[in-house]
């Protein structure tokens, strides 16, 4: 996919999305393009989270981390249930636990519109998701789509194409600002704390986030 394809399938999406009223809308967004059908999310792998995180829960959180939002090394011998111990294991083999810690300092600032760069990011947006209906998910996938969403007819070739190879906003954190700004003026905020609305516009652009991203394979990667 070459560079003006790349843009005029962001441009055909957006369009979708601007028109969507309803889950049902987004979701058929998915299946106007074989391209976005064919990156979409897995949802076996992925399925809906069906709960959002309490202010109780995120303060009980918030007792589990140091001041540099690292778990406490001794909580692997505080846990008690076995989806606790099975879930923590299965984070410390990946080396995610630091990933933890970014979700739940997110989980605190449900709401920000302020925010500062540093590591983390998309972990820390999707701690904020957890705790607040009208927050989107965010990911590298779905923050490409947007910036390449907002450049400019006339955008350089060279940064078109950098922001298809783009894989982290931790030192670029306004295009979630930005993100989160354009979702609360294009939409109302009863549009927003509907049930999966969010969540699903965040599902058609990771897939379109992935399908224009450049990789370094042949294939979806080639630049014509």
């Amino acid at each position: 996919m070459n560079n003006p394809q790349a843009l005029k399938l962001v441009e055909t999406t957006f369009t979708e999305i601007l028109k969507a009223d309803t889950v049902s809308d987004l979701k058929k967004i998915l299946s106007i393009d074989p391209r976005l059908e064919k990156w979409q999310m897995d949802r076996d792998k992925y399925p809906e989270l069906e709960f959002k995180l309490s202010a109780h829960d995120i303060s009980t959180l918030m007792t589990k981390v140091d001041e540099n939002l690292r778990l406490h090394a001794d909580l692997s011998a505080k846990l008690e249930t076995p989806l606790e111990k099975l879930l923590y294991a299965l984070a410390w083999k990946n080396g995610d636990l630091q990933k933890v810690g970014h979700i739940i300092k997110g989980a605190t600032d449900v709401g920000a519109t302020s925010l500062s760069n540093g590591p983390g990011q998309v972990f820390r947006q999707f701690g904020r998701y957890l705790a607040g209906p009208k927050e989107p998910i965010v990911d590298q996938h779905v923050l490409r789509a947007f910036e390449l969403y907002k450049q400019p007819n006339d955008a350089p070739p060279a940064k078109v194409s950098a922001i298809r190879k783009k894989i982290s906003w931790d030192g670029d954190v306004v295009w979630i600002e930005r993100y989160k700004n354009w979702l609360a003026g294009q939409f109302t905020e009863d549009k927003r704390s509907e049930p999966g609305f969010v969540v699903n516009i965040d599902m058609v652009l990771f897939a379109l986030g992935r399908a224009v991203k450049i990789t370094r394979t042949r294939g979806n990667g080639e630049e014509d």
